[in-house]
């Protein structure tokens, strides 16, 4: 993975470019644009017994 912070230090934005079978895992609502060829797994969050999000 090769990864690149732009226009820090305001709306710092990191800029990953992956080779095959490589994968992030991002904060909901934090991915700005991907390229066509990238697949996204979502999964749904729930509330665990104490109340906490998992």
């Amino acid at each position: 993975m090769k990864f690149e912070v732009k226009y820090k230090p305001s709306y710092a934005m990191l800029v990953a470019t992956f080779d095959q079978g490589e994968s992030i895992t991002a904060e909901a609502g934090a991915m700005t644009y991907m390229t066509p060829n990238i697949e996204v797994h979502t999964r749904k969050r729930e509330k665990s017994l104490l109340g906490s999000w998992v």
